[in-house]
């Protein structure tokens, strides 16, 4: 059968690959076409008026959703983004092609839109600077990891040769070189270190530069960066991982939303009399919450009735509970209320120096 573009409603399911995608084009009549498009500038063009501006479409979140999304979202009716976490459908089926994904996820798309139910709940498309903010985010975490790795092969090695150094002694504040003469080793265990070595420091300046980076991108977000660097302990690149996960406060209906989201608050079950804590919510960002627990023991020592608190509980809950109960108060949308101005003030300079530098103007948050 021959669809033709026309002013009828398309439903179109959209299975996403590097390369191409899939789709399948179904009809008021359930008539259904399937074509295939190269992902590039020319076969999401071709797409784009294959569909016409009355179609609707579903495309399952992955690496390239939301860039492939921002192209066409402009052109056509709708576009829903689903969790592939939550969308089941298509693992129901024991025949699985790239053809089957998408004719499952027009079946589906059309399903919600006659019922009016919504059936499929969908993902937040975030815009262009916060998913520049996660994509740096991604690779600070990348080298990050591979500093750790680094520091842990070092001193495996001086540890083989019964030398005893902490892993703290090789910060890029110290002389590293001083470790491999200091000690009689072998030449060849000798070159290794000089290598790992200058490895650490280029990824450390690496490092430096992709923080750059993301200060630069955050200059938008400066009133947030402002509020969120009240509490003792976030920093700005913290800050920025906050927002990079947040993206906008208003897409969430209330603080559990928030927390959950943010992977901060674990679930409940209840039945009866009998509560269960469950693990927190696995599909939410990760990001703010790895880095914001490790500034935790800062931001609860910044208060001392805090830290009596978190001491008094940790007891009867456990630490790891409360670390997590501590990141849940650190949404309010207002300067935290026991803030070290001087230390907050500080931060800010710095970051309006850094902003200065680089002839970055703040936007007018007034």
């Amino acid at each position: 059968m021959n669809l033709k573009k026309s002013n009828k409603s398309f439903f179109i399911g959209i299975d996403l690959h590097s390369a191409k995608f899939n789709c399948c084009f179904l009809n008021d009549f359930n008539e259904k076409l399937e074509i295939t498009f190269p992902v590039n500038e020319v076969g999401i063009q071709a797409f784009i008026e294959y569909a016409g501006n009355n179609s609707v479409v579903l495309v399952e979140a992955s690496t390239g959703t939301f860039e492939f999304v921002s192209k066409i979202r402009n052109h056509i009716k709708c576009v829903y983004v689903a969790n592939p976490h939550k969308l089941k459908l298509i693992s129901m089926v024991n025949k699985k092609t790239d053809k089957v994904d998408a004719e499952k996820l027009a079946i589906f798309l059309k399903m919600q839109v006659m019922s009016g139910e919504e059936l499929i709940k969908p993902v937040y498309v975030p815009e262009e600077s916060i998913r520049m903010l996660r994509s740096c985010f991604s690779s600070y975490k990348s080298l990050k990891s591979i500093t750790i790795q680094l520091k842990n092969n070092i001193h495996s090695i001086f540890k083989q040769h019964l030398i005893c150094i902490s892993r703290s002694s090789f910060s890029s504040k110290t002389k590293r070189e001083q470790y491999i003469e200091k000690y009689n080793l072998p030449e060849p265990i000798k070159y290794q270190l000089k290598i790992l070595f200058k490895q650490l420091k280029e990824t450390e300046e690496n490092i430096s530069d992709v923080e750059n980076l993301i200060k630069s991108i955050g200059a938008d977000y400066y009133k947030e960066i402002e509020i969120l660097t009240s509490m003792k302990g976030i920093s700005v690149i913290m800050a920025l991982a906050l927002i990079a996960d947040i993206a906008s406060i208003d897409r969430f209906p209330n603080s559990k939303h928030l927390t959950s989201y943010l992977r901060s608050a674990p679930s409940v079950d209840s039945s009866g009399d009998i509560i269960r804590i469950g693990r927190t919510n696995k599909f939410g960002r990760k990001l703010s919450v790895s880095m914001v627990t490790q500034s935790v023991s800062h931001f609860r020592k910044a208060n001392e009735y805090l830290n009596n608190w978190y001491e008094t509980k940790s007891e009867k809950k456990g630490r790891g509970k409360m670390r997590m109960a501590i990141v849940n108060m650190l949404s309010n949308q207002e300067y935290h209320w026991y803030r070290d101005e001087l230390n907050h003030l500080r931060k800010m300079k710095e970051y309006d120096i850094f902003l200065k530098g680089k002839g970055i103007k703040i936007r007018d948050v007034a």
